[in-house]
């Protein structure tokens, strides 16, 4: 069943590296515990993709357009194609006491941001501090294991895919989706309530649906909030 750009799909995967086998990312929740990468703030699970987004690596994406529903796929993606070479140039050593002025207190294998930059601390001698400002990634192959759950055709079931990639806190199921024609009603749980930035939120979702979902002309949004049990 190949696959086409503008398809939904819902996949599970992790991502090591090749070199040592490491796992730096997955929607397991088990492996993220197994690899020590659990966050309890992350939401573990399949995640939606839509094909042709850009979210994906494109050598991953383009394997996933000639896979079966609970295929698993594995790619290898070399730094090329990933996060790049390691480049000598973004490692630099900085004085200690600048840091400090900084309000920064450096930690091997922390990161620390400077100038809007992001730099791993690789080494502490003398007064001296040894700056990493590649990607973590940087210079390493990447194993992707992926597997397709499922493809959402359902135009319901788009909607809330979509609402709750930017709001993982509201339930898919507490999501309310009215459609009469071309004309969209979205009723919001209770809980929309407690998520930052709601207004912002919504305002990425119809930029997603403009984008995504030509068929929808008009969305009209519906907060319902109990005042008492």
């Amino acid at each position: 069943m190949p696959f086409s750009e503008g398809d939904f799909l819902l996949i599970e995967y992790t991502v090591t590296t090749k070199e040592d086998g490491k796992v730096v990312d997955t929607t397991s929740e088990e492996e993220a515990k197994k690899a020590g990468i659990y966050s309890p703030d992350e939401e573990y699970g399949a995640k939606l993709v839509i094909l042709g987004e850009g979210t994906l690596l494109k050598p991953v994406e383009e394997a996933l357009k000639r896979a079966d529903v609970s295929q698993e796929v594995v790619v290898e993606v070399p730094p090329e194609q990933a996060f790049g070479p390691r480049d000598p140039n973004k490692v630099r050593v900085v004085p200690l006491r600048e840091l400090l002025r900084r309000n920064i207190t450096p930690r091997i294998n922390e990161v620390v941001e400077i100038d809007g930059q992001k730099a791993i601390v690789r080494a502490i001698t003398g007064g001296r501090v040894l700056l990493d400002f590649n990607h973590p990634l940087a210079g390493k192959t990447l194993v992707f294991r992926v597997r397709i759950v499922k493809k959402i055709e359902d135009l319901s079931e788009k909607l809330k895919e979509l609402l709750h990639r930017w709001a993982t806190s509201l339930k898919r199921e507490d999501i309310g989706v009215k459609i009469e024609g071309s004309k969209v009603t979205i009723e919001l749980p209770r809980t929309a309530v407690n998520v930052d930035n709601l207004g912002a939120v919504l305002r990425l979702f119809i930029r997603d649906v403009k984008k995504y979902i030509k068929d929808v002309t008009e969305i009209t949004f519906i907060e319902k909030v109990p005042l008492a049990e």
